[in-house]
């Protein structure tokens, strides 16, 4: 999400369907059978369905994009000069979202579930009166912003591992990779190795945003790096579309054949080591490489996704998602209260609040001044001469 010059036009096309999935992703989540901050009375399983299937690897898929171009950016920047712009880029709309955006949220998830009848700015004391002497804030609930705060950690964490890919040894261990991929299929082998560090570390992606999760994320972030690389690891997921995508949904539907939701739901709560646990957790990694490799072939291959973002579409992404969550709640809390079925409801509350979220976004990334506050690059995108970028295999 607002990554630097130098990154492949497909990556950005696919960063923004990612965002727009994600912001699908929430508009469902008051009619799926789990707890959110706003709530519908009548849910859906088959909604529920979505949602597992969504958050099985959409968010796994944006933090692969996320590591594919910090790859990028590290080909123009210093090693200092990415980190500061990545502080730039993802702390500062964080704080600023957080003090912004957070209280409302708080307002209106306590007054849906009748926990406050107290005036807007009664909650807003009571949200910030509740920080002090309580854990530091990366741990407490930020909401959506929660991507924001793993981004940047990630960024932290894996620039020493992305600095060696660059080096000598790194560069022979990447040679080693790529010419086994270069066979059919290998490519998706690329989850093997994943497979050891998520059942040790008891790593899958999951509703609390801990530690499992964190690992779990960061390990496609340093998947999504790695294929850029190099040019054969590209040629090999271009090449490999179909494979994966019969890997990504054979999984998926095995998994779901056999209770994988069910597991989870108790999973979750105590994480534990069990041949159960095995046989999910090497599903789940498999799964979720099939179809990052699936969709992000698809953005290699579609003749739209070669040509650069509209400007307005780029500068407005991340004030976007900062935005869509608040308004999401705002919309639910009334939609949820009326007098008519389910799919009434989804069907004013998805694009009420997408008109309003773009709309907002649009306006944040022009302001001068207000438009950095919320992530969007200082200046506009300068295109590279494609004699001097690296060709989309």
């Amino acid at each position: 999400m607002g990554d630097e010059g130098g990154r492949l036009d497909f990556l950005d096309w696919l960063r923004v369907l990612a965002v727009f999935g994600v912001f699908v992703f929430h508009t469902l989540r008051p009619f799926d059978d789990a707890d959110w901050h706003v709530k519908n009375a009548e849910t859906s399983e088959g909604i529920s369905i979505a949602i597992a299937f969504l958050g099985l690897w959409g968010l796994a898929f944006f933090f692969m994009l996320s590591g594919a171009g910090a790859w990028l950016a590290l080909r123009w920047r210093t090693a200092g000069g990415f980190l500061r712009e990545r502080v730039l880029r993802l702390l500062v709309p964080f704080v600023v979202a957080y003090v912004l955006l957070s209280p409302p949220q708080y307002f209106i998830e306590e007054h849906h579930k009748g926990r406050s009848d107290a005036s807007f700015f009664g909650d807003v004391r009571t949200f910030f009166s509740d920080l002090s002497g309580h854990a530091p804030l990366w741990l407490r609930d930020t909401y959506h912003l929660w991507f924001l705060i793993y981004l940047l950690q990630f960024a932290l964490l894996g620039l020493p591992v992305f600095l060696w890919l660059r080096g000598a040894q790194g560069r022979r261990m990447v040679d080693w990779i790529a010419r086994r991929c270069e066979r059919r299929g290998r490519i998706l082998l690329l989850a093997a190795p994943l497979v050891p560090v998520h059942l040790v570390l008891l790593a899958a992606p999951g509703p609390e945003h801990g530690w499992g999760e964190f690992v779990f994320f960061f390990d496609f972030f340093v998947v999504g790096c790695l294929v850029m690389s190099d040019d054969r690891l590209m040629a090999a997921v271009r090449r490999d579309a179909v494979p994966a995508l019969v890997l990504g949904l054979g999984a998926f539907l095995l998994g779901m054949a056999t209770g994988i939701i069910d597991f989870l739901d108790g999973w979750w709560e105590d994480p534990s080591y069990s041949w159960v646990y095995l046989w999910y957790s090497t599903l789940i990694t498999f799964a979720v490489w099939g179809w990052l490799s699936a969709v992000l072939a698809f953005g290699m291959r579609a003749p739209a996704f070669q040509r650069p973002l509209p400007t307005p579409v780029a500068r407005a992404a991340m004030p976007f998602f900062i935005v869509h969550q608040p308004i999401i709640l705002a919309v639910a809390y009334y939609v949820v209260g009326w007098d008519a079925n389910l799919w009434m409801k989804y069907a004013v509350l998805l694009p009420t609040a997408f008109v309003l979220s773009a709309a907002l976004a649009w306006m944040l990334s022009i302001l001068p001044g207000v438009s950095v506050l919320f992530g969007v690059k200082r200046q506009a995108h300068v295109s590279i001469d494609s004699t001097q970028r690296r060709k989309t295999p």
